[in-house]
């Protein structure tokens, strides 16, 4: 029996864990990057889904338990998966998300999806990379710096884009 208590282990898991991917799906995406400011763009080729985590372990537990089921794994394919992507995930726990780790991700998804940006909001926001700069101007907005308003409008508009214009 272990010694930690029910209350201890709860405390410890991320909001998401245990429920069903339909209820949390849209959880991460909606988040505010300005307060989770670990990022991740995942696509099938055809929709690009960006959502945010508090930090790396979480990111890192979402990508090995929760996104293969968005994409469709289920069964012996969603077993299997996890399973091919233990070793890399526990390398982004330990180094973080570095681009061999999203390549060897990569390796293992390229049949369902792929993981096409990860990083942090700054980056994103400030198109300090290829993939942030297309973004960003595939969606009409001008990176920021560190500005308040600016990071403000782009994380509002990363809202609006999950949540779809308003009435």
């Amino acid at each position: 029996m272990s010694t930690l208590s029910h209350r201890t282990w709860t405390s410890r898991l991320h909001i998401w864990e245990g429920q069903n991917f339909a209820d949390v799906d849209l959880l991460v995406q909606r988040r505010d990057p300005r307060r989770f400011t670990i990022g991740c763009a995942t696509s099938n080729g055809e929709t690009v889904i960006l959502q945010w985590f508090r930090n790396v372990p979480e990111i890192a537990q979402w990508l090995r338990r929760m996104e293969p089921q968005r994409w469709g794994l289920k069964g012996p394919d969603l077993i299997r998966i996890k399973a091919e992507l233990e070793p890399v995930l526990t390398g982004v726990d330990v180094h973080g998300l570095d681009e061999p780790s999203r390549q060897a991700h990569n390796r293992v998804t390229a049949t369902y999806y792929r993981t096409v940006w990860w990083g942090d909001f700054a980056t994103l926001a400030s198109a300090a990379d290829d993939w942030s700069s297309r973004f960003l101007n595939g969606h009409g907005l001008e990176p920021c710096g560190a500005d308040s308003h600016g990071l403000r409008r782009i994380a509002e508009a990363l809202r609006q884009r999950v949540d779809g214009p308003t009435p």
